[in-house]
């Protein structure tokens, strides 16, 4: 990566040092470090071709194009002598949408849009060089935005357990209210502390209530089962275990065995009933092998 920093001159720096507005140089198969408007290529149409697996999960290469007016003054483009001012919209999580201009010092606005933006993470790929100016980086850029961190996945069996938990506190919590209403309506049946079986210190029944119920939190809490989280997460522990010293589950072309990196989705696998996909490249590894076509009840297989 080479981020333009003096007159005619390019100096590598870090990505976390890429500011709004400096002017980046990259070259053939490197990694877009910032959302960059596309102002010149090595293409003699202005084109240039990126790989946005990283964003999308698509393999096949997207084209930009620099933005209009540019193209013209391809072969005498100075990045030093840029001085037109870029307007673009706030950046927001949709990464195919993009809405900006660039004005010139005459006062000219040229629009620019998603078909002349490179995002960050994208592979620049087929074409010698690009340079473009940064409009959104770091935090802000499209990359970023949509990168969450990873999202818990509870099971059906977690959440179900989660459901029955809720309602053995609300059990509790009635028959502690019950138990608290009955110990004052009991003590107030008794007009002096001295004909009260089993005194104590304080004749005020409210009192005593709270003090009931109290008691009966401590008395009843064994009706909710706190070992049973315990308990099934050593179970999961033992499942992905024995997942990953299965022998079948294992790729014979690599050696490679199957790895498990959620604990709290393993009970799913046995009930898995039905299995999509939206993308063939995802179960053919993008290896589109010919097997077998039938054309008007003729069979034609990869042997034939």
């Amino acid at each position: 990566m080479l981020c333009l920093l003096d007159v005619n001159r390019y100096a590598k720096i870090p990505w976390k040092d890429v500011k709004v507005g400096d002017l980046i140089h990259l070259s053939n198969n490197e990694i877009v470090p910032a959302d960059l408007l596309l102002l010149r290529s090595s293409d003699p149409q202005g084109f240039a071709l990126l790989d946005n697996c990283n964003l999308d999960g698509k393999t096949n290469l997207k084209q930009r194009q620099v933005v209009k007016g540019f193209l013209d003054i391809q072969d005498t483009f100075q990045p030093s002598k840029f001085r037109s001012v870029v307007e673009v919209d706030q950046s927001s999580t949709k990464i195919y949408r993009f809405y900006g201009a660039v004005v010139h010092p005459n006062g000219t606005r040229v629009p620019v849009t998603t078909e002349n933006i490179l995002l960050r993470e994208c592979l620049l790929k087929n074409t010698d060089f690009i340079e473009g100016i940064v409009v959104y980086a770091g935090h802000e850029t499209k990359a970023m935005l949509n990168n969450g961190g990873p999202r818990y996945k509870r099971s059906r069996l977690e959440r179900q357990m989660n459901l029955d938990i809720i309602w053995c506190v609300l059990i509790l919590i009635v028959l502690c209210i019950v138990g608290a209403v009955g110990c004052k309506l009991w003590l107030s049946t008794f007009k002096t502390t001295t004909s009260e079986p089993f005194s104590s210190d304080f004749s005020n029944s409210n009192y005593e209530g709270i003090l009931t119920f109290l008691t009966f939190v401590i008395i009843l809490q064994v009706m909710i089962p706190l070992s049973l989280y315990v308990t099934m997460e050593m179970a999961k522990v033992g499942q992905v275990y024995h997942i990953g010293h299965d022998t079948e589950l294992h790729d014979p072309e690599t050696g490679r065995k199957a790895e498990c990196r959620a604990l709290n989705i393993t009970e799913e696998l046995g009930q898995i009933q039905y299995v999509f996909s939206d993308k063939t490249g995802t179960l053919t590894e993008n290896k589109m092998i010919f097997r077998r076509c039938i054309v008007g009840g003729q069979d034609y297989t990869a042997t034939s």
